[in-house]
C-alpha cells in the first residue's frame, strides 16, 4: 500500500494516499475570522475555498516551519468526500510502500520509525465538523 510520509516536529507519520487529492507547496492563506485553533486559514483551490489546518499548531502549539519540504496536503474530508481540506505538514515529500501489517504500531521509515495515522486520529471531531461547515465558495 502507498503512504505519504510527513513529520510533525520530530515524529514521523504515514498516511494512506487514498484521501489525498494533491500535495502542493505552501501558498498564501487568507485568515478565517473566529476559526478554531489549528485552522491556519483558507485558500482558493480550483474555484473552491479550502480550509487549512496546521498539524504542528495542533500537536506542538507552534506553526509548521516554512521550508521547501513543508507542504499543504489537499485531502477529501473523511465525513463528506465532496468537501476538501488542507493539512500543513513538515517534510511531506516522500512516498512509502508498506504493508499495513508492518505497523505495530510503528514501521520502518526513511528517517527512523513512522506511525500510521488517519485523519480522524489526527484531528478532533469538533474541528472536523467546524471545517466541514465552513462555507465553500466558487469564483
Amino acid at each position: 500500500m502507498l503512504f505519504l510520509y510527513f513529520r510533525i516536529g520530530d515524529e514521523g507519520f504515514a498516511m494512506t494516499i487514498d484521501p489525498i487529492v494533491e500535495v502542493m507547496p505552501l501558498t498564501e492563506l487568507k485568515k478565517v475570522r473566529q476559526a478554531p485553533e489549528g485552522v491556519a486559514g483558507s485558500f482558493e483551490y480550483r474555484g473552491r475555498y479550502v480550509p487549512v489546518i496546521d498539524l504542528c499548531t495542533l500537536e506542538l502549539g507552534r506553526p509548521a516551519r516554512r521550508r521547501l519540504s513543508t507542504r499543504i496536503i489537499v485531502i477529501r474530508h473523511p465525513q463528506d468526500d465532496t468537501v476538501l481540506l488542507g493539512l500543513i505538514a513538515e517534510n511531506a515529500t516522500e512516498m512509502l510502500r508498506l504493508d499495513p501489517a508492518e505497523f505495530a504500531p510503528f514501521a520502518p521509515g526513511p528517517h527512523g520509525l513512522v506511525q500510521r495515522v488517519q485523519l480522524e486520529g489526527l484531528l478532533l471531531a469538533a474541528l472536523l465538523t467546524a471545517v466541514r461547515s465552513q462555507p465553500v465558495a466558487s469564483q
